[in-house]
């Protein structure tokens, strides 16, 4: 499970459910075989199998939380594991909890404040004919969080910890536009003071606080709280609390005002220092830069918003050159277009020297070079400026940011009947357009710039599919997903190995149809996640489907929100994640959370269809079980090798 959200963590990684070891009977041998036939016969279409039973010494495993585990939640979480032997009766904190017929349970209980779970089992075991009680307790400490309510009117003054923002160090042009905003107590005056004598009245206005991610917990309702926000020009020199210690890439003198936000009742005063520092540029004081990621073939990655956890929606090729315009938490901001900007980590880029020139664009000649696999529409550019492709139906959309016009001619080149039309545009007087038009749907493409400086945007031809045999003759990469990393289930089977199952009886079934298969990853060691898409690039392969069981982050009610989803990025995958959730729903009849476009490396890839799957929850007792069936694991494969045959097959010409 790759999303970008809090899970149950192990220590080595902080975010992810770590792959832990199995027990000896967790997991079909990687050797099982069999006809697909026949195990399909066994398995019920539209639903899973009953949980088998398990009788052994009554043992407590709690596999969530683990000793010290510091919750990200202080009202309810889940907690799951086993107790070695079905029919045990089990309480957590008093509260009694199903257990499944194996062993493992599954609870969503409140936290406790003092973070002890106090855990108790009981079994009866037969010996001859005598019936013995056996009887086992554990206790599970945690570290709680403490729980921020939003502060209530009425209530004393209180400011949100946290909550105010921004934060750390900014450069900005002066006269730009600040806004600082927290939350707090309702129902009072707030101002933003400085030590110059500066103020600024801060407005209030009331929001829903709401959970962001596709896995939001949809039993819990939304909470309404009270913010307060002042917009301002930036000028001269914001301090933070401790004075200024702005590092900036600029030479700019401080002139240290110290920021103090004040929140006002009556006669009750609260004051917090603004954790900010703003450095002012004047007008036209830029610097140049170059993409330099880490490999020759590295692109770089442009966000809206500076900081982690925000999504990728440029991706640069390395010696792209930038204009500079400020910096804000270890991100520099590039200008593409007079109104638009994107965030770069800084360690993605080389400054060039104070003074170097700033680039001024122009981009000539187009031409269309058709080849036996691709079209490649070129770009005569003045300089490596930044661009964005787009590619959605029947077209390719590039945008060359910082470029003008000088386009006389654009070269259809020999006779192709892919190739319908280009055209080309200046909307502004710093952007250029232009567009490709084929006619088939866009099966995918990349782009770069070649040695001459030239931007190629090299757009893939549809391949020849057969009606009769759609997935013969074709090239799929198959994602066994996860280590490192990963989720686990309450009788310690991992994903990595549920992954694994299921993607080995997907690729027999594939080679079977005649396709040509890459695994990703082939057995049990570790794959890198940025290496997997690169493997399926470097070895231009048609199709990529990644095959994931899920995990939820601390808070979500795991009984209300479990399902299957199935994920894409680029608008020529859509309609592969939709054919895998059609049939992965109909092979099991769990809850449908749909289909989302995420931002998730495996998928991110534009040279090909791509999708990820998330079949199942393994800390649901029923679901892990299923994951461990042979039978279960076919079905799921099989699942699988409809929705890619049904998505070659519509390709079919």
């Amino acid at each position: 499970m790759p999303l970008r959200i809090p899970r149950p963590a192990a220590t080595a990684f902080a975010a992810l459910l770590i792959a832990a070891c199995a027990t000896a009977s967790s997991v079909a041998p990687s050797g099982v075989s069999g006809s697909g036939d026949s195990l399909q016969r066994e398995g019920q279409r539209g639903a899973l199998p009953p949980v088998p039973a398990r009788t052994g010494p009554l043992a407590i495993d709690v596999v969530y939380p683990d000793e010290g585990a510091a919750l990200t939640v202080s009202d309810s979480n889940f907690v799951f594991g086993n107790v070695g032997t079905g029919g045990a009766r089990l309480t957590i904190n008093g509260a009694p909890v199903e257990v499944a017929a194996n062993g493992a349970f599954l609870a969503y209980l409140p936290v406790p404040p003092n973070g002890v779970y106090q855990i108790t089992a009981e079994a009866e075991a037969r010996s001859g004919s005598q019936v013995q009680t056996q009887q086992a307790s554990l206790r599970r400490t945690v570290r709680v969080p403490v729980r921020q309510d939003p502060p209530a009117a009425g209530g004393p003054l209180a400011i949100v910890a946290g909550s105010i923002t921004p934060t750390g160090a900014m450069t900005m042009v002066e006269g730009e536009p600040v806004t600082v905003r927290f939350r707090a107590t309702p129902g009072a005056r707030a101002r933003l003071l400085f030590s110059d004598g500066t103020s600024w009245e801060m407005l209030e206005t009331r929001s829903v606080e709401r959970a962001e991610g596709f896995q939001q917990d949809v039993s819990r309702r939304p909470r309404e709280v009270a913010e307060y926000a002042v917009t301002f020009p930036a000028w001269q020199w914001i301090a933070g609390p401790a004075g200024p210690a702005h590092a900036t890439v600029w030479s700019v003198d401080p002139m240290a005002r110290r920021g103090t936000i004040e929140l006002v009742r009556g006669r009750d005063t609260l004051r917090a220092p603004l954790p900010l520092e703003i450095g002012v540029l004047e007008p036209g004081m830029t610097r140049v830069a170059i993409a330099a990621g880490s490999r020759e073939d590295s692109t770089v990655i442009g966000q809206a918003v500076a900081g982690t956890n925000t999504p990728y929606n440029w991706f640069f090729p390395n010696g792209t050159v930038f204009t500079i315009t400020g910096e804000r938490e270890g991100f520099y901001r590039a200008r593409l277009t007079q109104d638009l900007s994107v965030w770069i980590d800084a360690k993605s880029l080389r400054l060039l020297p104070p003074g170097s020139p700033v680039r001024e664009g122009a981009v000539g000649t187009v031409r269309v070079a058709p080849a036996a696999d691709w079209v490649d529409f070129r770009f005569t550019v003045s300089d490596r400026l930044p661009y964005r492709v787009t590619a959605d139906g029947n077209a390719v959309a590039v945008e060359i940011y910082g470029a003008a016009t000088r386009t006389n001619w654009a070269h259809y080149g020999p006779e192709d009947a892919f190739v319908r039309r280009v055209s080309w545009d200046q909307p502004r007087s710093d952007l250029f357009a232009a567009r490709l038009e084929t006619a088939e749907p866009v099966w995918g493409w990349r782009s770069f710039y070649d040695a001459s400086g030239t931007l190629v945007v090299r757009v893939r031809r549809p391949p020849r599919i057969d009606r009769e045999h759609p997935l013969a003759g074709r090239s799929i990469a198959i994602d066994a997903g996860h280590p490192p990393g990963g989720a686990i289930g309450p009788t310690r089977l991992t994903e990595a190995e549920a992954n694994l199952a299921i993607a080995r009886r997907l690729v027999r079934m594939l080679r079977a149809a005649g396709a040509r298969v890459l695994e990703t990853r082939p057995d049990t060691a570790a794959v890198a996640l940025n290496l997997r898409p690169v493997l399926a690039e470097r070895a231009n392969v048609e199709l990529l489907v990644s095959v994931h069981n899920n995990a939820f982050p601390d808070g979500v009610n795991p009984f209300a929100n479990a399902g299957t989803a199935a994920f894409y990025n680029a608008p020529q995958s859509m309609e592969l994640a939709r054919g895998l959730q059609h049939e992965l729903l109909g092979e099991l009849g769990l809850r449908d959370l749909g289909i989302a476009r995420a931002d998730l490396a495996l998928v991110r890839s534009t040279w090909f269809p791509s999708s990820l799957t998330e079949t199942m929850f393994l800390m649901v007792p029923q679901q892990e079980a299923a994951l461990r069936d042979p039978v279960v694991q076919e079905r799921i494969a099989r699942a699988h090798f409809r929705a890619l045959e049904g998505f070659f097959r519509g390709r079919a010409r």
